[in-house]
């Protein structure tokens, strides 16, 4: 999957709307969306879920895997997303926001861009090799099978594929993952301006064009 899915919008009043909405079917679950499929079932999609209260928005990739074409007024007409584990990342920071596991303030507007970008990771005097499963403006998932405890402050040293310039960016864990398939953590960036933050935004461009 690329990052030029087709999008699907999700427009909720809070977590526990969206926690409502997810259902537990399959492998991975997904979540009920109200209203006309607009696509064939089976197609990829980039669902783009608009929360009200805290006004925040999420976006998780996922398959259209059903459709109810008829309403009633027990079934409203609607059609499902399922997860997929081509963004694991995506699945596990929507649940825990709708579980209400998260802080509000560990989810940023910014969209993701998907990656396998090498890093160095720094963290209490030591550093280690890790990669990035996606990347924004406001933070990373990062895969590890050695997540860091959350709250933990992390400095991260990436470079764009054939760049001759890092980037160095600072941060905290804010959601861990023990588990497999893809054992790691959240880490959203301390706020960032000025150079770092440009550096940034070309390097999502440079990794978005792939």
């Amino acid at each position: 999957m690329g990052d030029s899915l087709p999008k699907v919008k999700l427009a909720v009043q809070d977590a526990p709307e969206l926690l409502r909405r997810y259902y537990p079917n399959g492998k991975w679950g997904g979540l009920t969306v109200d209203g006309q499929v607009p696509l064939n079932v089976g197609q990829f999609v980039e669902l783009i879920v608009h929360v009200g209260r805290p006004a925040r928005q999420l976006s998780v990739r996922g398959q259209l895997a059903w459709a109810r074409y008829r309403g009633s007024k027990a079934f409203a007409e609607s059609f499902g997303i399922d997860f997929v584990p081509h963004d694991e990342g995506g699945r596990e920071r929507v649940l825990k926001f709708a579980r209400q596991e998260l802080s509000p303030d560990a989810f940023r507007l910014d969209e993701r861009i998907l990656t396998d970008l090498p890093i160095k990771l720094l963290h209490a005097g030591h550093a280690r090799k890790e990669f990035l499963v996606d990347l924004s403006l406001g933070g990373a998932f990062i895969r590890s099978v050695e997540p860091l405890a959350v709250g933990e402050p992390i400095v991260m040293h990436l470079r764009a594929p054939g760049s001759l310039f890092g980037l160095k960016l600072s941060g905290r864990v804010v959601w861990t993952r023990q588990v497999d398939p893809t054992p790691g953590m959240g880490v959203m960036f301390f706020s960032a301006d000025g150079e770092p933050l440009l550096k940034l935004a070309k390097l999502l461009k440079q990794i978005s064009r792939g």
